[in-house]
């Protein structure tokens, strides 16, 4: 359960990661309904990386897979498609750098990034659960 203990903890070593690497950005946490439960805007991050950072997200959360797969949606040939922001909202993006966090069967939250290149976000992301999930101490 992503609770604001927890989210300090991501946050904490989301931080020390992206130092490791040399990149400022902004690392957004939310619960696995997408309410923001952590946001934090590095040093020399620009400001819209924060915004950014909880779109991705709040997306990975409330349709639970990576904000990158969810333009599937609206993939013409598929049933139903027509998902855009005229018919959604404002918090809704494809951009690649949110990650839904699963603990087994559970998804307990995401995590946004914004920084980088979406693919660099995206990578950033992969890192940080699989660090997440060497140190299951957090949890």
């Amino acid at each position: 359960m992503m609770n604001l203990e927890v989210a300090k903890k991501l946050l904490q070593t989301g931080i020390e990661h992206a130092k490791e690497m040399g990149r400022v950005c902004s690392i957004a946490l939310v619960d696995e309904n997408g309410w923001l439960v952590a946001l934090h805007r590095m040093d020399g991050a620009p400001s819209p990386t924060a915004e950014i950072a909880r779109d991705k997200a709040w997306t990975a959360a409330v349709f639970r897979r990576p904000s990158s797969e969810v333009s599937a949606y609206g993939d013409p040939r598929a049933p139903g498609f027509g998902l855009n922001a005229q018919n959604w909202n404002d918090r809704l993006t494809t951009i690649p750098g949110g990650m839904p966090i699963w603990d087994e069967d559970f998804m307990i939250g995401a995590i946004g990034v914004c920084g980088a290149t979406p693919e660099e976000d995206l990578s950033f992301c992969q890192e940080m659960i699989e660090k997440i999930f060497r140190n299951r101490a957090i949890f």
